[in-house]
């Protein structure tokens, strides 16, 4: 079932599926983040804020920030390397392009002239059954011909015996 569905379409869900779930992710992080500042707040109002607490906010900024990273690197933008890469890829199509069309070109000409030469030679087949035909038509008519002489002339008294 996989082969049905193309491969470009395969490439875009898998990779909206990638950035749909680091989205998620990501937000999530940042919710996280906000929830616990706002716990803090209420913490230093309180005077009831501990290293423990500290800590915890370093971590879960680590993870905003890794979190960040990931969303980021599905909408950088290309650098030279890539696109000249790219660029290459894109040529080198191109010219596969061209070759694929100069042999189908080739091809078909292969095709039409094996084309005539096959009704030159179905013509020749024809004549040469036309003039068989012919000859046996002839050979026909020369054997009732002989037939009639040997039967009109008597060969004994035309030649002498």
């Amino acid at each position: 079932m996989d082969s049905k569905i193309p491969k470009s379409l395969r490439h875009f869900t898998k990779r909206l599926f990638l950035v749909s779930k680091v989205y998620a992710d990501r937000e999530k992080a940042r919710m996280e983040v906000y929830e616990y500042l706002q716990k803090m707040r209420k913490s230093i109002i309180r005077m009831s804020l501990g290293y423990s607490d500290i800590d915890r906010l370093k971590q879960k900024i680590d993870n905003m920030a890794r979190w960040e990273r990931k969303y980021s690197k599905y909408f950088r933008p290309e650098d030279d390397e890539k696109q000249q890469l790219r660029e290459h890829i894109n040529a080198l199509e191109e010219e596969l392009g061209r070759e694929r069309e100069e042999k189908f070109r080739i091809k078909s000409e292969q095709e039409e002239r094996i084309k005539e030469l096959s009704d030159s030679l179905e013509n020749v087949k024809h004549k040469m059954r036309h003039l068989l035909l012919e000859k046996a038509k002839r050979h026909h008519r020369l054997k009732a011909l002989e037939h009639k002489i040997d039967k009109g002339v008597d060969r004994k008294s035309y030649f002498g015996s």
